[in-house]
Protein backbone atom coordinates (compact mmCIF):
# COMPACT_ATOMS: atom_id res chain seq x y z
CA UNK A 1 0.00 0.00 0.00
CA UNK A 2 2.19 3.08 -1.30
CA UNK A 3 1.25 6.08 0.17
CA UNK A 4 1.04 9.31 -1.83
CA UNK A 5 2.68 12.34 -1.02
CA UNK A 6 0.67 15.00 0.24
CA UNK A 7 -1.09 17.37 -2.21
CA UNK A 8 -0.78 21.37 -1.65
CA UNK A 9 -4.37 21.75 -0.20
CA UNK A 10 -5.80 24.11 2.73
CA UNK A 11 -3.06 25.62 5.09
CA UNK A 12 -0.44 23.06 4.00
CA UNK A 13 2.79 23.71 2.27
CA UNK A 14 3.02 22.30 -1.35
CA UNK A 15 5.93 19.40 -0.87
CA UNK A 16 9.36 19.64 -2.95
CA UNK A 17 10.84 17.10 -4.67
CA UNK A 18 12.86 16.00 -1.83
CA UNK A 19 10.50 16.36 1.32
CA UNK A 20 8.00 14.16 -1.21
CA UNK A 21 10.73 11.12 -1.71
CA UNK A 22 11.82 11.64 2.43
CA UNK A 23 8.04 11.10 3.27
CA UNK A 24 7.84 8.40 0.91
CA UNK A 25 10.64 6.46 2.36
CA UNK A 26 9.80 6.97 5.54
CA UNK A 27 6.07 5.86 4.92
CA UNK A 28 7.80 2.44 3.48
CA UNK A 29 10.18 1.97 6.51
CA UNK A 30 7.03 2.84 8.77
CA UNK A 31 5.07 0.12 6.49
CA UNK A 32 7.71 -2.75 6.90
CA UNK A 33 7.91 -2.02 10.71
CA UNK A 34 4.31 -2.72 10.99
CA UNK A 35 4.57 -6.23 8.59
CA UNK A 36 8.05 -6.78 10.84
CA UNK A 37 5.57 -6.88 14.20
CA UNK A 38 2.53 -8.59 12.81
CA UNK A 39 5.22 -11.41 11.99
CA UNK A 40 7.41 -11.60 14.77
CA UNK A 41 7.94 -15.08 16.68
CA UNK A 42 6.94 -14.19 20.02
CA UNK A 43 7.43 -17.68 21.40
CA UNK A 44 11.37 -17.78 20.03
CA UNK A 45 13.62 -15.88 23.08
CA UNK A 46 16.61 -13.51 22.41
CA UNK A 47 19.29 -15.39 21.76
CA UNK A 48 21.55 -12.16 21.51
CA UNK A 49 21.47 -8.59 21.84
CA UNK A 50 21.63 -7.70 18.64
CA UNK A 51 18.84 -10.25 18.13
CA UNK A 52 16.34 -8.28 21.21
CA UNK A 53 17.26 -4.92 19.15
CA UNK A 54 16.09 -6.26 15.80
CA UNK A 55 12.95 -7.89 17.01
CA UNK A 56 11.98 -5.25 19.61
CA UNK A 57 12.81 -1.49 17.12
CA UNK A 58 10.31 -1.90 15.02
CA UNK A 59 7.70 -1.69 18.13
CA UNK A 60 8.56 2.07 17.80
CA UNK A 61 5.59 2.65 15.45
CA UNK A 62 3.28 1.72 18.26
CA UNK A 63 4.68 4.95 20.40
CA UNK A 64 2.70 8.03 20.27
CA UNK A 65 3.62 11.73 21.38
CA UNK A 66 2.38 12.81 24.66
CA UNK A 67 -1.19 14.27 24.82
CA UNK A 68 0.31 17.78 25.73
CA UNK A 69 2.27 17.42 22.28
CA UNK A 70 -0.25 16.51 20.31
CA UNK A 71 -2.87 19.44 21.76
CA UNK A 72 -0.67 21.65 20.94
CA UNK A 73 -0.19 20.55 17.19
CA UNK A 74 -3.31 20.81 16.99
CA UNK A 75 -4.13 24.18 18.50
CA UNK A 76 -1.61 25.85 16.03
CA UNK A 77 -2.76 23.61 13.00
CA UNK A 78 -6.21 25.59 13.95
CA UNK A 79 -5.13 29.03 14.54
CA UNK A 80 -3.36 28.60 11.24
CA UNK A 81 -6.30 28.38 9.55
CA UNK A 82 -8.01 30.82 11.77
CA UNK A 83 -10.17 28.39 14.10
CA UNK A 84 -9.57 27.73 17.25
CA UNK A 85 -10.43 24.05 19.20
CA UNK A 86 -13.41 23.58 21.63
CA UNK A 87 -11.50 21.75 23.43
CA UNK A 88 -8.25 19.81 23.84
CA UNK A 89 -7.81 16.45 23.44
CA UNK A 90 -6.84 15.60 27.71
CA UNK A 91 -10.11 17.38 28.13
CA UNK A 92 -12.05 15.29 25.88
CA UNK A 93 -10.51 12.04 26.86
CA UNK A 94 -11.34 13.13 30.49
CA UNK A 95 -15.37 13.70 30.20
CA UNK A 96 -15.39 10.44 28.08
CA UNK A 97 -14.04 8.86 30.83
CA UNK A 98 -16.16 10.92 33.50
CA UNK A 99 -19.44 10.01 31.21
CA UNK A 100 -18.35 5.99 31.35
CA UNK A 101 -17.71 6.45 35.13
CA UNK A 102 -21.01 7.26 35.54
CA UNK A 103 -22.68 4.84 33.09
CA UNK A 104 -21.01 1.87 34.60
CA UNK A 105 -21.96 3.20 38.62
CA UNK A 106 -25.48 3.43 37.80
CA UNK A 107 -25.12 -0.23 35.99
CA UNK A 108 -22.81 -1.33 38.88
CA UNK A 109 -25.93 -0.34 41.30
CA UNK A 110 -28.54 -1.74 39.32
CA UNK A 111 -26.72 -5.08 39.21
CA UNK A 112 -26.52 -4.91 43.30
CA UNK A 113 -30.39 -3.94 43.09
CA UNK A 114 -31.27 -7.28 41.25
CA UNK A 115 -28.86 -8.95 43.14
CA UNK A 116 -30.13 -8.19 46.55
CA UNK A 117 -33.90 -8.62 45.11
CA UNK A 118 -32.70 -12.17 44.15
CA UNK A 119 -31.05 -13.30 47.45
CA UNK A 120 -34.29 -11.60 49.37
CA UNK A 121 -36.17 -14.21 46.55
CA UNK A 122 -34.30 -17.18 47.61
CA UNK A 123 -34.45 -16.65 51.72
CA UNK A 124 -37.88 -16.05 51.13
CA UNK A 125 -38.19 -19.68 49.05
CA UNK A 126 -36.09 -21.70 51.57
CA UNK A 127 -38.28 -20.44 54.41
CA UNK A 128 -41.10 -22.30 53.59
CA UNK A 129 -41.91 -25.95 53.23
CA UNK A 130 -39.65 -28.48 50.91
CA UNK A 131 -40.68 -27.79 47.42
CA UNK A 132 -42.69 -30.87 45.99
CA UNK A 133 -39.41 -32.33 43.58
CA UNK A 134 -37.04 -32.59 46.64
CA UNK A 135 -39.56 -34.47 48.55
CA UNK A 136 -40.23 -36.92 45.77
CA UNK A 137 -36.56 -37.00 45.61
CA UNK A 138 -36.71 -37.60 49.83
CA UNK A 139 -39.40 -40.12 49.25
CA UNK A 140 -37.35 -42.20 46.11
CA UNK A 141 -34.61 -42.61 48.30
CA UNK A 142 -36.27 -43.76 51.34
CA UNK A 143 -37.87 -46.21 49.26
CA UNK A 144 -34.42 -47.39 47.86
CA UNK A 145 -32.68 -47.91 51.06
CA UNK A 146 -35.68 -49.89 52.47
CA UNK A 147 -34.87 -52.30 49.58
CA UNK A 148 -31.49 -52.52 50.45
CA UNK A 149 -32.08 -53.13 54.00
CA UNK A 150 -34.50 -56.03 53.06
CA UNK A 151 -32.35 -57.37 50.80
CA UNK A 152 -29.64 -56.93 53.33
CA UNK A 153 -31.73 -58.70 55.81
CA UNK A 154 -33.06 -61.43 53.30
CA UNK A 155 -29.35 -62.86 52.78
CA UNK A 156 -28.74 -65.75 54.75
CA UNK A 157 -25.77 -65.23 57.42
CA UNK A 158 -21.90 -65.75 56.52
CA UNK A 159 -20.45 -68.48 57.91
CA UNK A 160 -16.95 -67.51 60.00
CA UNK A 161 -14.09 -70.06 59.66
CA UNK A 162 -14.52 -70.76 63.69
CA UNK A 163 -17.89 -72.74 63.16
CA UNK A 164 -19.59 -74.28 65.66
CA UNK A 165 -17.93 -77.70 64.89
CA UNK A 166 -14.57 -76.78 64.73
CA UNK A 167 -14.68 -75.67 68.73
CA UNK A 168 -14.24 -77.42 71.50
CA UNK A 169 -17.12 -77.84 73.96
CA UNK A 170 -16.65 -74.84 76.30
CA UNK A 171 -15.91 -72.32 74.42
CA UNK A 172 -18.04 -69.40 73.50
CA UNK A 173 -17.96 -69.21 69.28
CA UNK A 174 -18.25 -65.31 69.08
CA UNK A 175 -15.29 -63.48 68.81
CA UNK A 176 -14.64 -61.43 72.29
CA UNK A 177 -16.65 -64.13 74.17
CA UNK A 178 -13.14 -65.50 75.97
CA UNK A 179 -12.19 -62.52 77.60
CA UNK A 180 -15.69 -61.84 78.82
CA UNK A 181 -15.61 -65.42 80.71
Amino acid sequence: MAAKPQQAGAGRKPLNESEAKSQKRTLELLAEDCKRICTTNVGKPFTTLQDAIEHLLPFHVLSSLSGDDIDEEEAAAAAEEGARLLCTRRDLAQELATRRAVELHVKVDEMRQRLVKLEDRYRTRHARPLPEEELFIAQVLKEVSERALEAERAKPPVMNSDSESDSEEGEDPTPGAAGQQ
